[in-house]
């Protein structure tokens, strides 16, 4: 029993330290918490999690299945567009005179729009269902007699995931972190942008 747990907790913590890496997810969490707020910011992050639910489900039965079948590029080939759609979303389309434009125009974003962005930025992410496998194959062998163990494992990695996302759009409303992003908006946006462009033409190639 305390060797189950203790590898729950141990592919929990591996988890939230991976938000630390650059991704998708975290520049599309990083960047709505620094325009738009800590509120926003999370209801991004819950929508993320939605997705990442449901591929921790996918990966925690059925495997790699998924990924071997036919149809699974066409999930690529989605993931690709939907990040180039983000990329293109975020860069800065207003003269630099108004330093502030896009905060405030993407404040007007309902929260369900911003929710369902950041779960289809989660779900349409192939990496995400590998990085899961990777996470949990191996202590969902060595526990596969533990009927409770796949779907605790699976709400653990929810629960630690939203957690480590609240933190982070907490941290962002340091208020020289959001006056810098306010001096520097267009370079900021500018950045994410290129980047996330640069995963989509990964995710392709």
């Amino acid at each position: 029993m305390t060797e189950s747990v203790l590898s729950i907790v141990a592919v929990c913590a591996t988890l939230a330290l991976s938000q630390l890496s650059p991704g998708p997810d975290v520049f599309f969490v990083f960047r709505t918490s620094l325009a738009q707020g800590f509120r926003r910011g999370v209801v991004v992050a819950f929508g993320i999690n939605l997705g990442f639910l449901i591929q921790s489900i996918v990966a925690c039965t059925l495997g790699a299945w998924a990924l071997e079948q036919s149809w699974s590029h066409w999930l690529v080939f989605g993931a690709a567009l939907w990040l180039l759609y983000l990329a293109w979303k975020i860069f800065p389309k207003r003269p630099a005179a108004d330093p502030q434009f896009e905060t405030r125009e993407l404040a007007r974003e309902s929260y369900l729009s911003l929710m369902v962005q950041g779960f289809l930025c989660n779900i349409l992410n192939p990496k995400c269902m590998l990085f899961i496998l990777a996470l949990s194959t191996d202590a969902l062998r060595r526990h596969a007699s533990l009927e409770w163990y796949m779907p605790v494992l699976v709400g653990s990695l929810f629960v630690a995931s939203m957690t480590g996302w609240i933190l982070w759009s907490a941290l962002l409303q340091w208020e020289p972190l959001r006056k810098a992003y306010q001096r520097h908006t267009r370079s900021v946006d500018m950045t994410f942008s290129i980047i996330l462009a640069v995963f989509a033409l990964y995710v392709l190639l």
